[in-house]
């Protein structure tokens, strides 16, 4: 507990509290506000760099009407990422864009061009950039048929955790018991990861911080693990666990010593595949280390490979 000018704040009793000049703030239920809206609204920011400067605008209609290539959405469901919180927090390194990138929900509106797989009405799931909104716009090319056996919620879940994994071990070409090394195992991406491996039936050795993580993914049959706390423990750990040897490949989503630590601990002809937005590597550092290291950022993959993207990722994640 403290004080604050004679009052005593236990946190036992007060979890969460802000002081601003003498006065101390604690959350307590009010009376309702009017929450209504209308009818499309939109999540925007008076500015970058807090979350608290995010607040829900009305939507207002699209300038331009469809092009050719894209399709217009009803928005069901927005599936929630690590980028989505750098972009509001004016962290993230790439292009300075709207949150709000995996969605999925109901065809309202295809452009002439916009291909054979989609229908007016259909659900679907896909990318759209700037998709925290009632409607949004894409490319038809990045969105597929949602498979009815699947929520809407479900499906704006898969777009960046199993497409970066898709795309990744893609890259990798792993098979047999090659051994794999996936950073931040109990994350997102690290959990599909995880199963991904499995059924390649790969080498896995996972990287977690809280011992409660450790425990879930044992649970989950990734029985070999090190610390995602400490780039050095965990490269020793690593070694110890292949009794000498080294891994096959990485995929890395930790920044700083991790990079480097993860390059020193693969094996001739070793690929480093990165996820991570942080401390990424030039092409000359890779180069000096002499690792296959290459950066994959589905943020920019997607809009430059859309033919890929269809192919190679969202239909396959549709039948899985």
């Amino acid at each position: 507990g403290g004080s604050v000018h004679g009052l005593r704040v236990a946190p036992s009793v007060e979890s969460e509290a802000v002081l601003r000049g003498s006065l101390l703030h604690a959350p307590r239920l009010a009376a309702p506000v009017d929450c209504s809206f209308p009818e499309a609204i939109c999540l925007s920011a008076a500015g970058r760099g807090a979350i608290a400067d995010l607040r829900v605008d009305a939507q207002r209609p699209f300038d331009a009407p469809l092009a050719a290539s894209e399709v217009e959405l009803q928005v069901c469901a927005v599936g929630l990422n690590f980028r989505d919180v750098l972009i509001v927090l004016d962290e993230y390194p790439g292009p300075r864009v709207d949150p709000g990138t995996d969605c999925s929900g109901v065809v309202r509106g295809l452009g002439a061009g916009g291909g054979g797989h989609l229908s007016i009405g259909a659900a679907s799931f896909g990318s759209a950039v700037g998709c925290l909104a009632s409607r949004a716009r894409a490319d038809s090319r990045l969105q597929v048929r949602k498979p009815s056996a699947t929520s809407f919620e479900q499906a704006s879940t898969l777009v960046s955790t199993w497409g970066t994994v898709h795309a990744g071990f893609e890259r990798l070409r792993l098979s047999g018991r090659r051994a794999l090394l996936v950073h931040a195992a109990a994350g997102g991406v690290g959990l599909a990861a995880t199963e991904y491996a499995h059924w390649l039936q790969l080498s896995l050795v996972g990287s977690a911080g809280a011992p409660w993580k450790h425990h879930t993914l044992r649970s989950l049959g990734c029985r070999r693990l090190v610390s995602s706390r400490h780039a050095g423990a965990s490269v020793m750990g690593l070694v110890g666990l292949l009794r000498g040897s080294r891994a096959h490949a990485a995929l890395n989503s930790l920044s700083a010593d991790f990079i480097a630590a993860s390059s020193a601990a693969l094996g001739e002809r070793g690929r480093l595949e990165e996820i991570g937005k942080r401390g990424v590597w030039s092409d000359g550092r890779a180069a000096a280390a002499g690792v296959a290291y290459a950066v994959l950022d589905m943020a920019t993959e997607v809009p430059s490979r859309p033919g890929w993207f269809l192919r190679r990722g969202v239909q396959v994640l549709a039948r899985r």
